[in-house]
């Protein structure tokens, strides 16, 4: 939770004031999708796909709105920021299916190239601060985010146990005894996936004033989560597409924020958190060919999103 301020023994001009400010860094984590098996599978999972987030660079701008002078008397403060990613290569993306009847052994296997499309993340955050004493001030405060994150799987290969015992037997050869293989050496789309999170959480704030300096550590947590996803598969024929919609799990979110006041109007600080998203189900339902507008509903699915940050912020008090 960022709230920079002027030093506290500088009488301000007025007893609020907004801020502006412009910050830059990388995200380095990692997106999870999963789909669950039926209650009578042997394996936990039936299929996880993991999107690397290693790294995405990126660029926020952000409104504050606070108490000029917080240690002086409690007041209301207000943040809206935004984090736009810039698109690129961000790492690898792993397929893994465990489809056997038999036991819980890995059947299917593909890696692939990652390429962050879209990383979107819009924060909205209300609360009360309250000075414990000359240097210490607390705030509890709810924070609303919106993140949409889209992926590509491009080029790579997989690699596919043999069904030995007959078409949609369930029964399989270990994946390392002669497996199929497929290169997708020419596929500059392999799997296209979109996540968009919406989470509602309360949260606190600690901070305490130095000099020209301010520190402070938050933590955000709640059970608030939903998640929308599209998956689309490309190279299948024809190709497929499934949509999930999930809530319910964990939204985490510990962080520190360090501050240099380098005058009346300017401050420079940087930032550190990880949010993590976790625990999230719901149905899914399959489609194809893709555009067809036709779905069914086709088991369980689940999300999951574990994300880095280290920002670099430049404030100025309008």
């Amino acid at each position: 939770m960022l709230n920079c301020t002027l030093w506290a023994q500088e009488p301000p001009p007025k007893s609020y004031a907004l801020s502006s400010w412009t910050s830059f860094g990388t995200f380095l984590g990692q997106a999870e999708e999963i789909v669950y098996p039926p209650s009578d599978h042997k394996a936990k999972l039936l299929s996880e796909l993991l999107w690397d987030i290693m790294p995405v660079f990126y660029y926020g701008l952000s409104l504050d709105f606070s108490r000029a002078q917080p240690l002086e008397k409690w007041g209301f403060f207000a943040t809206l920021s935004l984090r736009n990613g810039i698109p690129g290569k961000s790492g690898k993306m792993e397929d893994s299916d465990w489809m056997s009847a038999e036991n819980d052994a890995l059947t299917h296997f593909s890696s692939h190239d990652n390429f962050t499309n879209e990383l979107f993340i819009f924060d909205v955050s209300a609360g009360v601060s309250l000075p414990l004493s000359q240097s210490l001030l607390l705030k509890p405060y709810i924070t609303m985010s919106y993140m949409r994150f889209s992926f590509t799987g491009q080029y790579g290969y997989g690699k596919y146990a043999r069904e030995i015992g007959g078409a949609y037997s369930g029964i399989y050869a270990s994946i390392d005894d002669n497996p199929d293989t497929v290169s997708f050496a020419n596929w500059e789309k392999v799997i296209n996936y979109t996540q968009n999170w919406i989470t509602v959480a309360p949260g606190v704030a600690l901070g305490y004033y130095f000099y020209r300096f301010y520190a402070e550590l938050f933590f955000n947590i709640s059970p608030l989560v939903s998640c929308a996803d599209i998956d689309e598969h490309l190279p299948t024929s024809p190709p497929q597409v499934f949509k999930d919609y999930m809530q319910g799990g964990i939204f985490l979110e510990p962080g520190f924020h360090f501050s240099f006041f380098a005058g009346r109007r300017l401050e420079f600080s940087q930032d550190f958190s990880w949010r993590y998203m976790g625990g999230t189900r719901g149905p899914t339902w399959y489609g194809s060919p893709i555009g067809t507008g036709t779905f069914v509903q086709n088991g369980e699915a689940g999300a999951g999103l574990s994300l880095f940050n280290i920002g670099l912020c430049i404030k100025i008090r309008l």
